[in-house]
């Protein structure tokens, strides 16, 4: 799957680092289908509030916010988060290409905020964020305790050589 990142520059001043960026392109590639898109959009509290509201009925922003495009899907989102199946099985639009399989949009005030709650930098809340949201768009939700886990094992799946190095070792600590 390929990711494609579009900055609401009148919106947000912030911006992901070259090495988040790569981060986050590494970890949509090997994820997904392979004729897949995910488009994330990097904008600010207002509109994400926005859409939280029309979409969701929950009027306050959020962090991020996914639409998946893709139609039946749910059942598969196992083997669609592996690749084991085409994008365009589940879409309206068969054809050849690429198919958009969700959005995904990043309010970056809340993304900031989020920064100043956990043990992470600004770079790798975004890269945890576009992995949490990526999730959603394939069919994972959090709905309840059992999925929770299930989407909590998947994310930590994708994140697990980001989070701890390709060599094994967890950030910040080097390896024996």
């Amino acid at each position: 799957m390929r990711i494609d990142l579009a900055v609401d520059a009148e919106r947000v001043q912030w911006r992901p680092s070259p090495d988040s960026m790569e981060r986050a392109r590494r970890l949509v590639e090997g994820a997904g289908p392979v004729d897949g898109l995910l488009e994330v959009v990097l904008t600010d509290d207002a509109y994400v509030h926005d859409l939280n509201r029309r979409y969701r009925d929950k009027d306050r922003p959020t962090d991020v916010l996914s639409f998946s495009y893709l139609e039946n899907h749910e059942t598969e989102r196992a083997r669609l988060l592996r690749g084991e199946c085409l994008a365009r099985e589940f879409s309206d639009d068969p054809g050849e290409g690429e198919v958009l399989v969700g959005q995904v949009l990043i309010s970056e005030p809340s993304l900031r905020a989020r920064e100043l709650r956990r043990d992470h930098t600004d770079d790798e809340e975004f890269v945890f964020l576009v992995a949490h949201g990526l999730l959603h768009t394939l069919g994972y939700d959090h709905g309840d305790a059992q999925q929770a886990l299930e989407m909590e094992a998947e994310q930590e799946a994708l994140l697990g050589p980001w989070i701890n190095g390709p060599d094994g070792a967890a950030r910040g600590e080097t390896a024996s």
